[in-house]
Formats: C-alpha cells, structure tokens, sequence
C-alpha cells in the first residue's frame, strides 16, 4: 500500500537536507517517525498559551458560572 502525504514545501526541502547529510532516504525518515509514533515511542504535544484579559466584576462572574456549568456536563 502506498499513501500520499502533504508536506510543505519549506519542511520537506529542509527534511530531505537533513535526511541527505545522514545518508538516508527522506522515505525512511518518514517510516521511522510513523512507526516510532504508532508504537507509542513518539508523543505529539499541543499547548496552548492564552493572554489574561482583563474583565469586569460581572463579566467574570458569568464566565465563571458558565465555566462551572460546562464542568458539571464534563463529570457526567
């Protein structure tokens, strides 16, 4: 079976240069990652990092109780 997959230009071209100095085939970069990260030995994480905005008194307080209705579906 053969898959295609979307690389940007920029990521693939500095890949295949990395790949090239260390003798290997950009093919088997990719086999490796995939394979490392089916068997659980590559983790992907995502953060996220949010600025405080400044609210008002009542602003806050609806955020807050919406907040506590949506964790109140979570436990459910």
């Amino acid at each position: 079976m053969q898959t295609s997959i979307a690389v940007d230009r920029l990521t693939r071209d500095r890949a295949a240069k990395r790949a090239k100095a260390e003798r290997l085939p950009l093919a088997a970069v990719v086999r490796l990652l995939l394979n490392d990260y089916a068997d659980g030995h590559l983790s992907i994480v995502v953060r996220t990092f949010a600025e405080p905005i400044d609210v008002d008194a009542r602003t806050q307080k609806k955020m807050d109780t919406v907040t506590a209705q949506w964790r109140a579906t979570m436990k459910a």
